[in-house]
């Protein structure tokens, strides 16, 4: 499991460094293994060992066994995005580094810059599941700007003008969230571009970042006007780029926070039910369209009342909490799920027949009987039963009823069990 998790290298000879840097990044970061490393020697190793997987390094200037800034020379040597950390407030060193594809140089003379130090590596894991596309009729600029946003471990598309630029964001099946695109190219200039893009992606979804080597300030406004997010000057400093990039992508986590918090349970991090009932309508639509049959479950813990009424409420939400962990390794992506409350779920499958639709559900049902919670001295373990109503209908209420009554007969006749019911 470990060598599939993403690394962050830290080399410092101080231990109280290291220890405050690890702490403040598992604190912001999920999901993350820290590598430390006190000397050039231990640092060389570890990224002989980990190299591919490797995501950053913060990076001491002095060490004991080599000269003054060999080790970022090491962690850029194998293009690993690095951050300075250094007791030196020499701004002339601070410009050459910087010049040298580090990424930031931090002061480690107060526990802000750690914390700063921190944050600036969640950006940079946030970055390496970010995909942008950058939009230039010059080779040249494409290349610079590629090389830029692969340094802060951004995924680069590529187009040569507006128009190649629209068929990518039509045909492509990954989620590009930021664009940045230059205004005078032949097609379809930037200005068009980016008129194009906001009739179907809102400025909380995609980020457009104008760019322009022109002084005229009616490009800029024409551009806004548009609906880009932020501007850039041709040619661009790396460090303003680096401050546009994060700023405009730290905007549009703060937006999906927000959604989020209206559409997600608090407890368990899953869909809730207003969320279900919104996006079910949609996806009932489109396959009563096609004529295609849906399926819909209802899952509840068997036997829930037992659970809190033996450990009391705080291990029945773990209990609640690995519901949303199961349903995420076994169902599909384009499964939608959502806690309704209390132990039960709700699921919605579409493009599925009914023989594949038993196979699945039946891999959630065995998924809760062979699972064991393990808290200090507890070990808890617990099964469910679903109620599947499968069927032709754009009627959520419709499905949700038969599913239920599907469910009621799996509890009624021994649970932990699939009922379904067809219509």
């Amino acid at each position: 499991y470990l060598v599939d998790m993403k690394k962050v290298l830290l080399i410092d000879d101080s231990r109280t460094i290291l220890t405050s840097l690890q702490t403040e990044i598992l604190a912001i970061c999920m999901d993350i293994e820290i590598l430390l490393a006190t000397s050039y020697t231990e640092a060389n190793q570890l990224i002989r060992r980990n190299k591919d997987t490797i995501l950053a390094a913060v990076v001491d200037l002095h060490l004991p066994d080599c000269e003054v800034g060999q080790a970022a020379q090491l962690t850029n040597a194998h293009s690993i995005p690095t951050i300075i950390l250094t007791e030196s407030e020499d701004k002339e060193l601070k410009s050459l580094l910087l010049k040298k594809d580090v990424l930031d140089y931090v002061s480690k003379t107060n526990y802000e810059s750690i914390k700063y130090a921190a944050s600036f590596i969640k950006k940079i894991v946030r970055n390496s599941e970010t995909i942008a596309l950058v939009v230039d009729d010059s080779k040249v600029s494409r290349v610079l700007f590629e090389e830029a946003l692969k340094m802060l471990h951004i995924k680069v598309l590529l187009a040569e003008d507006g128009q190649e630029a629209l068929d990518i964001m039509e045909s492509t099946d990954e989620k590009i969230s930021l664009i940045l695109t230059d205004y005078n190219m032949p097609n379809l200039n930037g200005i068009e571009l980016t008129s194009k893009l906001r009739e179907t992606y809102s400025r909380d979804t995609l980020a457009i970042i104008a760019l322009s080597a022109s002084d005229d300030v009616s490009v800029l406004a024409d551009f806004i006007k548009a609906g880009a997010n932020d501007f850039l000057q041709k040619p661009h400093k790396f460090e303003e780029l680096n401050v546009r990039i994060n700023s405009n992508l730290d905007l549009l986590d703060l937006f999906q926070k927000t959604k989020d918090l209206a559409n997600k349970d608090y407890l368990t991090g899953s869909y809730n039910r207003r969320y279900f009932f919104e996006a079910s309508e949609a996806i009932l639509v489109k396959n009563t369209r096609k004529e295609q049959a849906v399926a819909v479950a209802t899952l509840d813990i068997d036997n829930f009342k037992m659970v809190n009424d033996t450990h009391g409420h705080d291990i029945g939400d773990v209990a609640i909490q690995e519901i949303a962990k199961i349903l995420k390794q076994s169902l599909r992506v384009s499964d939608l799920s959502a806690r309704f409350g209390g132990e039960e779920y709700c699921i919605l499958l579409e493009d599925i027949s009914i023989e594949d639709t038993k196979t699945l559900f039946e891999k959630v049902r065995l998924g809760f009987e062979e699972n064991e919670i393990v808290i200090e001295d507890l070990v808890l373990k617990y099964t469910v039963s679903l109620g599947v109503a499968y069927g032709m209908s754009n009627d959520i209420n419709q499905l949700i009823k038969v599913s239920d009554e599907a469910l009621y007969e799996a509890k009624d006749t021994g649970r932990n069990k699939v009922v379904i019911h067809t219509f």
